[in-house]
């Protein structure tokens, strides 16, 4: 019989995508383990297993308020913080208990250099987006950092051809490379098979499915195409998913350009019944930020039937056409606006656009599909490690 292969994942354990990967590789036979800096909200109930160490905070001796304050300005520095506190409070010693044939951390930036700093192998990283595209370009430190986790990883993957060709410019060989879509799963697939109203019956409902955490997703100009999307079909309403710190602010918005009463905030969805609910619903899915890699909610929405529109960057128009949906310049109000506006008019162009993106989807954007070539990388690099283990 051969050996169970263990797994330890390194990363969110709040994240839908790290609790996606974990809990597909648990089927799949593998030993996964998820190893954290913080108790999870989520309750995993043992698969996988979850371990978490707790970093003793900063005492105003070691960082008082104008350190603390330097180090926000600074990303790069926190991170060499973090590391360390985490290594005192026992971290590495409990990755160490582990015992894994394989680590692998979600997150280059962060995660990724955590996992790094543990010099254990075989190890893969997979970058998400921003900490590729914009983390590196935010701190030098943070640069140098990215450049050496990328060094130090067996493998990396990556979700989009635009983040592909960022993992290649520093530095990292195509052979260790492999591009891993993040898809549309079958526990989506089913829920949306009942609750998806075809896209010629929908009623003019326009969603933003992101978080309000971060300016970089751009929701306001989003609430600020609505007059003149209302100009032209009154009927139209927004539903602003998601949640964060400028739910406030952007509620603020809605009442001082008069469309609060068009615009709904839902707040989170639960995965994937609730999300599958205002996908399965939506005349229009609409996602403007000004970077992004492949956004697993696209996809979700493609597979739904909601008309694309997004904005005009690298990754999008790996799966957004023409054909498809729409793309628009970031953060122009007036193209977002008439892009809206376009789509909610022509029910027809939907339903075009729907059956071609369901295609697309079913050919290239399914999570099994591109998790079976995960697999075999990981069976890969375990045997191999331990070819390597065997001839030493």
């Amino acid at each position: 019989m051969k050996p169970t292969t263990k797994i330890c994942l390194i990363g969110n354990p709040d994240s839908i995508h790290v609790q996606r990967w974990a809990k597909h590789f648990s089927q799949k036979g593998f030993e996964m383990s998820l190893l954290s800096y913080y108790q999870p909200r989520t309750t995993f109930n043992g698969n996988p297993s979850v371990h978490f160490v707790r970093a003793r905070a900063p005492g105003p001796r070691r960082a008082g308020p104008r350190s603390m304050a330097t180090m926000a300005r600074f990303p790069g520095m926190l991170r060499l913080v973090t590391a360390a506190r985490l290594k005192a409070a026992g971290f590495y010693a409990e990755l160490n208990r582990i015992k894994p044939d394989v680590v692998h951390a979600h997150y280059v930036s962060d995660y990724g250099f955590l996992a790094a700093l543990s010099r254990r192998h075989p190890m893969v990283v997979t970058a998400w987006g921003s900490d590729l595209l914009i983390d590196p370009r935010n701190s030098a430190i943070t640069r140098l950092l990215v450049k050496w986790v990328l060094a130090q990883a067996d493998l990396v993957t990556y979700n989009s051809g635009q983040l592909g060709e960022a993992v290649h410019a520093m530095g990292t060989p195509s052979d260790r490379m492999l591009q891993v879509v993040l898809g549309v799963g079958s526990e989506m697939l089913e829920a949306l098979r009942t609750r998806t109203v075809a896209p010629v019956e929908r009623e003019p409902i326009i969603l933003s499915q992101r978080s309000l955490d971060r300016t970089l997703y751009n929701v306001d100009i989003v609430i600020n195409a609505m007059p003149q999307v209302l100009a032209r079909v009154p009927e139209a309403r927004l539903i602003v998913g998601g949640d964060g710190v400028l739910r406030a602010q952007l509620e603020d918005l809605t009442r001082q350009i008069g469309v609060a009463h068009a615009v709904e905030f839902a707040g989170t969805a639960t995965w994937p019944v609730g999300l599958a609910e205002r996908l399965g619903k939506a005349a229009v899915y609409v996602s403007v930020p000004s970077s992004e890699g492949t956004s697993v909610t696209l996809l979700e929405a493609m597979a739904a039937g909601a008309y694309p529109v997004v904005s005009d960057l690298p990754s999008n128009r790996e799966w957004v056409s023409s054909i498809g949906g729409a793309l628009v310049p970031v953060r122009q109000v007036a193209s977002l606006a008439a892009a809206l506006t376009a789509a909610l008019l022509d029910p027809l162009r939907r339903l075009s656009a729907a059956t071609f993106n369901r295609q697309l989807i079913d050919q290239r954007g399914l999570w099994d599909f591109n998790m079976a070539h995960m697999e075999k990388a990981y069976r890969d690099l375990v045997a191999r490690d331990r070819g390597a283990r065997e001839v030493g």
